[in-house]
């Protein structure tokens, strides 16, 4: 599922807008819903966790169910008809800020909108990297963090291995639009 652009109607449907025209996202979708899914699930499993329990009187009823979940990942993280595609090429999310009425009251906020992104980067990958996104030095994230500046060295080549990605630029891109130290 590559190149999707959402948008919210003025009645609140969710519309997906592809190379293959629009339609407004139905519980009969299952192939889209599945496919959300399963990312949703590998990519952002605190925010799956959240909105599965907010929507457990529905589990009996399993696609209905994921359906309300993928809908209200949407409806949380896109809306806005612009030109940069919600779901690009290469299937990745790129999150827009949503104006919501319950901003500030929603207990799935920060959990369902702008999700943490599930790296799978180790906790002390996620400590370095997080220090070089701040704009630290190498020699200043090994002091800080007991180690030696080849281990802070072996945690950020390990760091990009895992998300695919060759330079700190990179990186950093894929931290921001991932959310991955948001919050």
């Amino acid at each position: 599922m590559t190149n999707i652009e959402f948008y919210l109607t003025p009645k609140g449907d969710v519309m997906l807008h592809t190379s293959n025209g629009v339609k407004k996202l139905e519980p009969s979708n299952r192939e889209f819903v599945r496919w959300m899914m399963d990312r949703i699930e590998e990519l952002y499993p605190e925010a799956l966790k959240a909105m599965s329990a907010h929507y457990s009187k529905l589990m009996a009823f399993p696609a209905q169910h994921e359906f309300m979940m993928v809908r209200r990942f949407i409806k949380c993280n896109w809306g806005k008809y612009d030109s940069v595609m919600d779901i690009d090429h290469f299937s990745n999310f790129n999150f827009e800020e949503v104006d919501c009425p319950m901003r500030g009251e929603c207990p799935l906020e920060d959990i369902v909108c702008k999700p943490k992104f599930n790296s799978n980067l180790s906790y002390r990958e996620l400590e370095v990297m997080h220090l070089y996104y701040l704009g630290h030095v190498t020699e200043a994230i090994a002091e800080k963090l007991f180690i030696s500046v080849k281990t802070a060295r072996t945690h950020k080549k390990n760091a990009f291995q895992k998300v695919g990605v060759h330079s700190i630029q990179e990186f950093f891109s894929y931290a921001k639009q991932n959310n991955l130290f948001e919050n």
